[in-house]
């Protein structure tokens, strides 16, 4: 018992005098270079092209898509977005996002080019896109090294579309309003492969 007590004193005399000796501002300090060097390393992993290979649906919240019934409620929601992307042609136009390790990125949808930055938190699967001052948020969620999922709240998508071109065919509309009348919860957009 005493041998145990003594080994203890000494550890934690020995652990304070060590820590004793370290200024928190040395230990935590931060500085623009170490930011630039993770943001660097984090874009290095998106890199490339990625081209539209189907759509992607995605379930959150605590509803009752995302119990039970999630798998075939995304597989049905899947069906219906891939006949709602048909109809504006994506099949055939392919969309294709474009990232830098710099930051910027590009994306071709419906045939319109838009140029922008983006900034990609890989621990929240959050990116931020700014198309022309405008921020767009979405998922971003990494399938291997050659296959991203980026999903869109419903009616972030739909602005995403309205950015690209202005959706005005009335039936392309109302292709995709189905995703703004009747899920809270699902995001919605595309799979992409390198």
């Amino acid at each position: 018992m005493v041998l145990f007590t003594s080994c203890a004193s000494t550890r934690g005399a020995s652990s304070t005098g060590r820590a004793a000796g370290l200024h928190p501002d040395e230990v935590f300090t931060v500085t623009e270079a170490d930011i630039a060097r993770e943001t660097l390393q984090i874009n290095r992993a998106l890199k490339g092209q990625w081209t539209y290979s189907g759509p992607s649906v995605d379930v959150s919240g605590k509803n009752v898509l995302a119990g039970i019934g999630k798998p075939i409620a995304k597989g049905k929601l899947k069906k219906k977005l891939k006949n709602a992307y048909k109809t504006l042609r994506l099949d055939k136009v392919k969309p294709q996002f474009s990232f830098d390790e710099d930051g910027t990125c590009a994306i071709n949808l419906l045939g319109v080019n838009l140029k922008g930055t983006y900034n990609y938190n890989p621990s929240q699967e959050k990116v931020t896109f700014k198309w022309h001052g405008i921020p767009l948020t979405a998922r971003l969620k990494r399938d291997g090294k050659k296959k991203l999922h980026l999903t869109f709240d419903a009616d972030k998508l739909l602005k995403l579309f309205s950015l690209a071109s202005k959706v005005s065919d009335s039936s392309a509309l109302k292709a995709l309003s189905f995703l703004m009348d009747n899920y809270d919860d699902v995001m919605v957009g595309f799979e992409l492969k390198k």
